[in-house]
């Protein structure tokens, strides 16, 4: 083989070794990440479950619908962040697979969770008056565990000599 085969060869080998590495730490899950997937399953949870009790409490899909717009640059940022984690707009459809998947997932209602604590839950979430960080914290105290496609990221500590 000549010499400047192998240089393109080896060139090839750690160019593909690169894309392998960066696309397996592009698949974890960030901090940030597992907190706007906790927030979006927390808003398709309550969306879902106002339109499933809207027959018995139609003010339930109103209530639903302030939420949303007093909420909405928090749940645009919370969106911005998932489909940057699926890859932007090159992963459009792995994004739109998993918000499919929690509405799916809550679609014949929340385990253990009737129309009056959904209720309770949407008037808490309209109390946290649009914050991202509010709604972070409430999705945390509801026990939200959205479903990851992938590992959480490690961090990587260290300790200075």
């Amino acid at each position: 083989m000549a010499m400047g085969n192998r240089f393109t060869h080896v060139i090839a080998a750690l160019t593909l070794a690169a894309v392998s590495v960066t696309s397996a730490q592009a698949a974890c899950w960030s901090d940030a990440a597992a907190s706007a997937a906790k927030v979006r399953d927390l808003e398709t949870m309550l969306m879902v479950s106002a339109l499933r009790c809207r027959t018995a409490d139609n003010a339930m899909l109103n209530q639903y619908n302030r939420f949303v717009t007093r909420s909405r640059p928090a749940l645009t940022a919370v969106n911005q962040t998932l489909r940057a984690q699926f890859g932007g707009a090159g992963g459009l459809n792995d994004y739109d697979r998993f918000v499919t998947a929690i509405a799916n997932r809550y679609g014949a209602g929340a385990e253990g969770l009737g129309c009056d604590d959904m209720t309770s839950i949407l008037s808490a979430a309209e109390a946290e008056d649009g914050s991202l960080a509010g709604l972070t914290r409430l999705a945390n105290a509801a026990g939200v565990e959205p479903r990851l496609n992938g590992e959480r990221c490690t961090k990587t500590v260290t300790a200075a000599r």
